[in-house]
């Protein structure tokens, strides 16, 4: 992945009437085999055109599109309404994360198993955003028990790093209590909780931090629901020294394609198994590219 630093990120989630919580599949593209294919055209180039569906982001090349039909872009793409105890889908996440420039590349990877702490057993989305910034995703995707991002490194410890991370999750609050709460929180960790949602920061020292600094908005009856016993989880998760090295660097070459089965496990609320994308990364022109099966960005 590329080596450039998570920089600023400042979101807003808007409030707007959309289908699929969060999701609005306007658009469509009918191929010449005759398949007709529904979601949000992200790209459109002389080559392809890339859409964003539910649970996946296809890439079909011009040469086998018949039409496209895409409706005007009115702002409502990924769009969820806050409500006390609600958290951001992955979706409207990623999609946040590949409208920012900052952003060069995210990349899906076996989650690694946390044996303490509030997250003990419960099933996880993991993702890598340039090199030693991750997220996860906890429990149903659709509807989070929490959302959390954590930095490696140098960025473990990095005050501008944390608190661009800290203002990112910031932007995902309704009230201005929440927000004065996780800014309230020391950097150098804490808990709190306001309503339905808690506020956790994790130093590295901590037990359950596995050498990085982690950040997290949690829902404790929605993480109770979602925690599995331990045979169950052993099945969805990884040992953390397998997939991650000293330096919290993804490791290449010790884990396949096939560690990330549990994104096929872990059911959302509607009773579908999401099909994720691995990821994506920016060209050296800065144009958007989905992560190939068999490529992986350089760390």
């Amino acid at each position: 992945m590329s080596k450039w630093v998570f920089a600023a990120i400042f979101i807003s989630c808007v409030a707007a009437e959309a289908t699929l919580e969060g999701f609005a599949d306007r658009d469509s593209v009918l191929l010449k085999d005759g398949s007709l294919h529904r979601g949000l055209i992200v790209q459109n180039t002389a080559k392809e055109v890339l859409l964003q569906g539910s649970y996946s982001l296809q890439s079909f090349p011009k040469s086998e599109i018949v039409r496209i039909h895409n409706e005007a872009d009115i702002g409502l793409e990924f769009t969820k309404a806050n409500t006390p105890g609600d958290l951001p889908a992955w979706r409207v996440m990623v999609n946040d994360l590949r409208n920012n420039d900052s952003v060069k590349s995210l990349e899906q990877i076996p989650a690694t198993a946390i044996d303490n702490g509030i997250y003990k057993n419960i099933p996880y989305l993991s993702f890598r955003i340039n090199g030693l910034i991750e997220m996860n995703i906890y429990g149903d995707p659709d509807d989070p028990g929490a959302v959390e991002f954590g930095a490696y490194g140098r960025g473990g410890s990095d005050d501008k790093i944390r608190r661009v991370l800290r203002s990112f999750l910031a932007g995902f609050l309704s009230s201005r209590k929440e927000v004065g709460v996780i800014y309230s929180l020391p950097l150098a960790g804490g808990k709190k909780c306001v309503g339905d949602i808690g506020f956790l920061i994790i130093p590295p020292t901590a037990p359950d931090a596995y050498g990085g600094w982690w950040i997290s908005l949690f829902n404790p009856q929605k993480l109770k629901a979602a925690r599995l016993s331990d045979a169950e989880y052993a099945k969805l998760t990884r040992p953390f020294d397998r997939i991650v090295d000293k330096t919290g660097r993804v490791k290449r070459g010790t884990w396949s394609l096939q560690d990330l089965v549990q994104m096929f496990q872990i059911k959302s609320h509607n009773g579908q198994a999401p099909v994720l994308v691995r990821g994506f990364y920016r060209d050296e022109k800065g144009h958007f590219k989905p992560l190939a099966d068999d490529s992986a960005p350089a760390n």
